[in-house]
């Protein structure tokens, strides 16, 4: 078939066959037995389908925000098979390569650097791993995709246009409500561009900024009046923020920073060897204080104490761990007490790929930062708060994941506009 005919098909059509694939990869590995957080985002549904979201006090629960399972109401109303919401990730993960396809073409006007970007990013493998399961990662790629995509239509047009404005910003606030970390990403971005908005109020770029991120605060603000009216804290948004700062903080020097569970068991599922014998040893007493708590409120605000007094009284310890949080975040290791597996290799192999690609982007950036187009300082500032917050506290690499469409797009532009390639050698 010509180059032509495929430039000519939507990419809706052009990439079906990742459809299929994802398809097929979500009956292969759905299970009907779920784990860990899938039930909570069930029965969080359940609970915005009887009108309230979070139990009254003091059985108050804000783990999460409730963007997922706002998504999840439809199949809980009408109590779908739970394969029918894995199947429809598989849907989300073709979209959000659509989108990045789109995104790119828009960037260059180039149908092959668009394919070929898109193509990468269908088939990062790395971000098949959530896609059976009824967990957020999936919706939040998706989510980044689309809204990556809409930053680069906004700046690529000549005038204001308030709908797409709006429907990005609705993006981002859908997409705050859902990983509750993108609010602090949200705010310095609002911030800065307020403020270039008020040293130059007749500039179009600045204005559409502050009326997206204006739009994405408005959609969040809902659920930060509703958290401020339960638990009496202003700008609220999960009550799990200090557990992944306490566990970030441990002092052992034979711990790394990772993440676990008030049982010590997070990482004895199925698995031979289970290590919470070694972390109660250390954690115990913390723990059981946490424990006594009346509330999950005041149990969050102990973790936090907690992790505030260690990093006062150990801040280089805080600094190992966030070094080692680093290798996590890309590659899933350190783990404390845990045996490692040589599948950690194959993401080691393939995310040190885009390591290396972003860190020689920035150092492009950096460089050429006049001459950078406002939409690619945009995503790039967005990808690296977040990565930068993500990294202070404990993490996983599904954090990573979710934010590879956005990075795509400012790695591309960079290898783009200065890399020149021939595999041939010359005489």
């Amino acid at each position: 078939m010509p180059a032509t005919a495929f430039k000519n098909k939507s990419p809706y059509i052009l990439f079906l066959p990742f459809l299929l694939l994802y398809s097929l990869y979500v009956l292969y590995f759905h299970t009907d037995q779920m784990e860990g957080d899938e039930a909570r985002y069930l029965q969080f549904a359940q609970n915005l389908l009887h009108g309230f979201y979070s139990p009254a006090y003091p059985n108050i629960d804000l783990i999460n925000g409730p963007g997922y399972p706002i998504l999840l109401m439809p199949f809980a109303a009408v109590k779908t098979p739970l394969i029918c919401i894995t199947l429809f990730n598989a849907l989300l993960h073709y979209l959000s390569v659509v989108y990045l396809f789109k995104a790119i073409e828009l960037l260059f006007n180039s149908f092959k650097t668009a394919c070929i970007v898109a193509l990468c990013w269908g088939c990062y493998f790395l971000a098949y791993q959530e896609m059976p399961c009824i967990l957020t990662e999936t919706f939040t790629l998706f989510l980044i995709s689309a809204f990556s995509y809409q930053i680069i239509r906004i700046h690529k047009q000549e005038t204001i246009n308030y709908k797409h404005i709006i429907l990005a910003g609705f993006t981002f606030g859908f997409l705050i409500l859902t990983k509750v970390v993108f609010a602090y990403v949200l705010l310095p971005l609002l911030f800065i561009s307020v403020y270039f908005y008020l040293k130059d109020r007749a500039s179009i770029t600045t204005q559409r900024l502050v009326y997206l991120f204006s739009t994405a605060l408005l959609v969040l603000a809902p659920y930060l009046i509703y958290t401020w009216q339960l638990t009496g804290k202003f700008f609220y948004l999960s009550s799990e923020s200090g557990k992944v700062l306490y566990w970030m903080t441990s002092l052992d020097e034979n711990e790394y920073g990772d993440w676990n569970n008030n049982t010590f068991t997070a990482n004895c599922h199925g698995k031979v060897f289970c290590n919470a014998p070694l972390i109660a040893a250390n954690h115990a007493a913390d723990i059981a204080q946490v424990n006594s708590m009346k509330t999950v409120i005041q149990a969050d605000s102990v973790f936090k104490a907690l992790a505030v007094q260690h990093i006062k009284s150990n801040p280089a310890n805080y600094a190992r761990n966030w070094f080692a949080n680093i290798g996590r975040l890309l590659f899933g290791f350190p783990a404390s007490y845990y045996f490692q597996s040589p599948s950690t290799l194959i993401r080691v192999y393939v995310n040190s790929l885009l390591l290396f690609a972003a860190i020689f982007s920035l150092v492009v950036l950096a460089i050429n930062r006049k001459n950078i187009p406002l939409e690619i300082i945009v995503l790039t500032s967005f990808c690296l708060i977040y990565l930068v917050l993500s990294s202070l506290v404990s993490a996983y690499p599904r954090q990573f994941t979710v934010i590879v469409p956005a990075l795509l797009c400012w790695i591309t532009y960079a290898v783009k506009n200065t890399v020149r390639m021939s595999l041939k050698i010359e005489k």
